[in-house]
Order: C-alpha cells, then structure tokens, then sequence
C-alpha cells in the first residue's frame, strides 16, 4: 500500500494513527499540494485534490480519511479494531468521528481563520456560532469520558484517531482546561506510540507553516 499525505495534515495524521496501530506495511508519500508539478500529477489520483489518499495493492485509490480507515479494518484484520464489530457501537464510534470532525475540527478552522484577519474585523457571527459549536461538543466528549478510557469504551477506535490531532491542534485556538476528562484524555492520546510518533513527524512541518503566517499564533499552544 501505499499512503499520500502530509506530515503536519490532521486527516493524514488520522490515517498513519490507524496505520501504525494495525502495524501495517505500507510506503509513505509526502505530496506538497502548493507545488504545481506535483499537484498535477497528484490529482490524477485524487481529482478533488485533497490529503490523503491510499493506493491499495491492486492499484485503487481510496480517499476520505475514515473511507480510509475503515478499509484498513477490513484488510488488516489484527487487533485492535478500529470499528468494532458490534454493530451499534460502530454506529456509535461513526457518530463521535462525525461530531468531532464536523463540529470540532470545523470550529477549529473557522477559529483559526478568524486569527488571521485583522483584529478589528474579527469575531464576527460565523466564529462565535463556531466556537459554541466547539464547546458543546467539547462537553460532550468530556462527559462520555467519565465512564471510558477511550471515546466509545475500553478499546481505541476510528473516534480515537480522529481526536488525537483534531484536540491537539483545538488547543492553538481554543482552551479546555475546564474539562478535566477531556485534558486527561488528550495526554493519554499523546502518550500513546502510534500518536506520538505521528505528531511529532508533523510537529516541524506545522511550524514552518505557523512561521509564514500574517498573523502568527504563538507556538506554545501545541505543546499546552
């Protein structure tokens, strides 16, 4: 197999968690999309342009972060399960991935974009609905762990892999050290092999593109 992506991308790093969790062989590809040669060459796999993708051993491309995911379940069938088989906990595990995706990551977004503008037209009505957003499902999260060591129950799941660099990098724009669970959470994360190694290949990459910015964040805020 072969996996395309960017060491500093929070959907690349859901994938390699995944990856790295399954102990599966495969041959990473940096793309660097800002290049035009290799963004040609690159959306002949991928026409939407985006990271990552994996080629799998009989040649198809599959894209879409948990797309990804869940087919590594299906093909590397060793422990631990990314998507439990128990069917009602899946559609659970799928809904977590979705709250966290949609709500947190795309708050997180609109959050840091709002930090780029200049100071006087921030904060408009898209940011604070974003920020509400973030916070109710931060909430969420943090009551589900008051019984869990891990989003769904006792085992690490896709909803894992979609926390670990989306809360990691929440922590640049917003802060939640009000919700102790969700703190203890993102440690144990991060203490965890396959995540750590995958932030810290990404953590030099994200600097180098927190350095270019107009309005740079301050880069403490990875590692808080």
């Amino acid at each position: 197999m072969k996996l395309y992506y960017a060491p500093a991308s929070s959907y690349s790093q859901r994938v390699l968690i995944a990856l790295y969790e399954k102990n599966a062989i495969f041959k990473s590809i940096e793309v660097d999309l800002f290049n035009p040669e290799v963004r040609a060459r690159y959306i002949q796999s991928n026409p939407f342009a985006k990271i990552p993708a994996l080629e799998t051993e009989d040649g198809k491309v599959i894209f879409e972060a948990c797309i990804i995911i869940e087919y590594l379940d299906l093909y590397c069938r060793r422990e631990p399960r990314l998507l439990p088989k128990d069917q009602y906990l899946a559609l659970e595990v799928r809904k977590l991935e979705r709250i966290i995706d949609l709500y947190i990551n795309g708050g997180r977004q609109v959050l840091f974009d709002d930090t780029q503008r200049p100071v006087a037209a921030r904060g408009g009505k898209e940011v604070v609905k974003a920020r509400r957003l973030v916070e109710t499902a931060c909430v969420l999260l943090n009551e589900r762990l008051q019984h869990h060591t891990w989003l769904a129950g006792d085992e690490f799941s896709l909803a894992d892999c979609t926390a670990a660099p989306t809360l990691t990098y929440l922590r640049m724009v917003y802060s939640y050290k009000h919700l102790p669970r969700l703190m203890n959470y993102v440690q144990r994360l991060e203490s965890r092999p396959s995540v750590a190694l995958v932030q810290r290949d990404g953590y030099e990459q994200m600097m180098r593109m927190l350095a270019m910015l107009p309005h740079p964040l301050g880069l403490v805020a990875l590692n808080s």
